[in-house]
């Protein structure tokens, strides 16, 4: 008996020293046991999505509290404990010696289950190794869990354990599980639902959607109900209506895949913009970060809609498989935030963002950056530039035999700066790109945010005057938001703000509320040119869309609205970059598919369609998109621009011939089949009298009995074209140069007194542009 006294005495002092050695660690001691996903926001609050662990801190709720936001309802917190441990509230030492003496039972004759407590199961899930299965280890469980009802209160424990324990499907605490099978949040739940998320806590694995299961699961879920019962939290009948059937939940990825559509552009795109801000991948899908993002919903939907739906022969899903890409974004112009964009059809099917990964050749979408230069140097947009077609010019931009020879549309001897914009044309835009010289406009696109690695290959040359560079759609729409906001670049952004947990004041309290910081963002602003000179840019600008190449852009309600087509050599890539006083948006479709044997990238090619050109189908998707952005928005106006500066006279209209017979016809009266229409006759007077309601002529000659200036049949013919120069901008078919433009004024027929046959050059080796 002695000898037995002293053995208790000495396993009673072993354990009591093991107990006093055994620490409660201030911090979890399991690895990723209080991981938590970070959670992304649109601009106005909506959840967008979330990246890491399926897990969301909550506090707990009062007992016989409502419901609140951010807390768990008592009535979970009674199906919880109905269901894993009935007695949590008045065990003691977190130990419950009856639930203890079961369990060895149990496993002494073979069978298996638990008996531990809350307590003791957050001791195994927080502070020790679940997969170490020793004697020791079940000692230091029963220590910590001691240790634990000292330390902190029943509230506290069980906050701990309802944020950490498995509920399956990878889903980790309440509040997670609350959205994986019932797709809503904890504080919204009803009593069945959490009788049937209590009864999942000890076989998380089997999962309730599959059909092996079902037995199991309705087990569980009544025994929760019965506990509930016993509790005296639930009366019988309540509990025998919720028997009758389970709550419905959700199948397991059921809630939609976190990156399907385009909500995967748009956490991949903001979290490469967190890791640049410093913030890693680690600490975004463990620390569970609160994260604003730019994006609005609404202008999200727009531009899927008006990607996909504007024009039929454009289906992005469709022409994915063939490379051709379908890129939309809108940049607040005045904050450089990006409000909407348009990455692809799909992430999950591509995941290759069309508008920050895609480049393509930029065509004349270049020029608004060559014209915003030579305005930095002091030029008047009543400068004069030579417009004619095949006109050589060296690199000083003189007219010298031997220089380079652009084919371009709208020929001219002599064009301002406003109708070189206005319809794109390229002879005056490489003339005016060397007489500015190359470094400056270079400076200027950069400055705007092009890419230099970009434009390095063509600097120097006609080439990036005209776009042969290629060129990012996010670069675009932050670049002409430089005109839209009078001169300033912003970095284009996805973040708004970010939220992380201030550790040194969460847990204060010790109910588990946690307090958040905001982190400090960098983001890049300069100014790229003064007011006067966007605003001259701008009334450029604003002559392509009224009456330029880019009519098919123009947005109801006569809203004021600027912009630049551009369409590439050999139609690779082709542009509508436009904006409001509060948005620039950019729009582009291009080829990414290369063909070995031209060792160039195909032509972009849509069927039913042919050739795309800027002032088309990119237009036209740009005024879906921003007539449905721009609803209830102010309509703002943009500065007055003057036309002060130098003129500069690179080229002189052409003298007035002495009087004859021919003086004040249209040099197409000569054209044969036309020298009888009425204005090639010798008074140069219209046929009197008010052709009223009469029929359009169905031939050059009219009769007296017909309509000449009204087309005889859609598209108008070329002859009609020809005779009426001024219905150009009314007639898209009757313009063949820029996106669509017909060469020539008017007063001249197309490339008068040249070789049309002979091929366009360029200094270096770079592309045609859009003409």
């Amino acid at each position: 008996m002695g000898v037995m006294l002293l053995g208790f005495a000495a396993v009673c002092t072993l354990v009591a020293v093991a107990y006093a050695k055994t620490p409660t660690p201030a911090e979890p001691t399991v690895q990723g046991v209080e991981d938590q996903a970070s959670i992304f926001y649109y601009a106005n609050g909506k959840e967008l999505g979330r990246i890491g662990k399926k897990r969301q801190s909550v506090q707990l709720g009062a007992q016989g509290e409502k419901p609140t936001t951010g807390k768990v309802p008592d009535f979970v917190q009674n199906a919880v404990l109905a269901a894993e441990n009935r007695s949590f509230r008045s065990d003691k030492g977190g130990i419950s010696i009856k639930g203890t003496g079961r369990a060895v039972w149990v496993n002494l004759t073979g069978g298996k289950g638990g008996g531990s407590t809350i307590t003791q199961q957050l001791a195994k899930n927080y502070y020790s190794d679940v997969n170490n299965r020793t004697m020791s280890r079940k000692f230091k469980e029963l220590f910590i869990s001691m240790k634990l009802e000292d330390k902190h209160s029943k509230d506290e424990i069980l906050r701990l354990y309802l944020n950490t324990i498995y509920f399956g499907r990878d889903t980790y605490g309440i509040q997670a599980a609350s959205r994986e099978y019932f797709h809503t949040d904890v504080w919204k739940l009803k009593p069945d639902q959490a009788a049937f998320l209590g009864g999942l806590i000890q076989n998380p694995n089997r999962d309730p959607s599959e059909q092996k299961n079902k037995n199991w699961i309705k087990e569980r879920y009544d025994y929760t109900l019965n506990g509930l019962v016993t509790m005296g939290k639930m009366d019988t009948a309540q509990a025998t209506s919720y028997k009758a059937k389970l709550p419905y939940f959700y199948s397991a990825g059921s809630s939609g895949n976190t990156f399907g559509g385009q909500k995967g552009y748009m956490l991949m795109r903001a979290k490469l913009e967190l890791e640049r801000q410093g913030i890693t991948s680690q600490k975004l899908t463990t620390e569970g970060l609160r994260v604003t993002t730019t994006f609005d919903p609404k202008m999200m939907v727009e531009a899927k809609n008006a990607a996909e739906k504007t024009v039929p022969q454009v289906n992005p899903k469709k022409l994915a498989k063939k490379k051709i890409r379908v890129g939309l974004i809108s940049v607040e112009s005045k904050t450089g935030k990006v409000r909407a964009f348009y990455g692809g059809p799909d992430y999950l099917s591509q995941s290759f963002d069309n508008v920050w990964l895609g480049s393509a050749q930029a065509g004349s979408a270049m020029k608004p950056y060559v014209l915003a230069a030579a305005l930095k140097k002091g030029y008047s947009l009543q400068s004069l530039v030579d417009g004619r077609s095949m006109v050589p010019i060296d690199t000083q931009g003189n007219i010298t035999p031997g220089g380079v020879k652009f084919r371009t549309g709208h020929a001219k001897p002599a064009m301002n700066l406003i109708e070189a914009t206005q319809w794109s044309n390229n002879t005056a835009y490489v003339q005016l790109g060397f007489k500015v010289g190359s470094q400056d406009v270079f400076k200027t696109a950069t400055d705007a945010g092009i890419a230099s690695t970009l434009l390095n290959p063509h600097k120097g040359g006609a080439g990036m005057f005209l776009g042969a560079n290629d060129i990012r759609p996010v670069e675009q729409a932050a670049g002409y938001a430089a005109f839209a906001n009078g001169g300033t670049y912003y970095q284009p952004r996805v973040i708004e703000k970010v939220l992380e947990p201030d550790k040194s004041k969460s847990d204060q309290n010790g109910k588990g509320k946690v307090t958040y910081k905001e982190r400090k963002l960098n983001w890049e602003k300069h100014r790229v040119f003064d007011e006067s000179v966007a605003a001259k840019a701008t009334y450029a600008m604003r002559k392509v869309v009224t009456a330029g190449t880019a009519t098919a852009a123009q947005l109801p309600d006569g809203r004021e609205a600027a912009g630049k087509t551009g369409t590439t050599d050999n139609n690779v890539a082709t542009w509508f970059v436009g904006y409001v006083p509060q948005l620039s948006t950019a729009v582009t479709l291009f080829n990414d598919n290369y063909d070995k044997k031209l060792k160039r990238k195909k032509s972009l090619i849509l069927p039913g369609v042919g050739e795309v050109q800027g002032g088309t189908i990119p237009a036209k998707i740009w005024r879906s998109f921003m007539a449905g952005a721009t609803e209830g928005m102010t309509a703002e106006t943009f500065p007055q621009a003057s036309m002060d500066g130098t003129v500069y006279k690179y080229a002189q209209p052409p003298k007035k011939k002495e009087k004859d017979e021919d003086e004040g016809k249209p040099g197409w009266c000569k054209l044969p089949g036309l020298e009888n229409h009425p204005r090639c006759k010798g008074d140069n007077e219209p046929e009197p009298g008010d052709p009223g309601n009469k029929p359009p002529c169905q031939s050059p000659v009219p009769d007296g009995n017909c309509d000449p200036n009204k087309p005889p049949f859609q598209p108008p013919p070329d002859w009609w074209c020809r005779a009426h120069p001024d219905q150009a901008q009314q007639y898209p078919t009757c313009r063949k140069g820029d996106d669509g433009g017909r060469p020539g004024n008017g007063e001249t027929p197309p490339f008068p007194n040249q070789q049309q046959t002979q091929p366009a050059f360029f200094l270096p080796s770079t592309y045609r542009s859009e003409e």
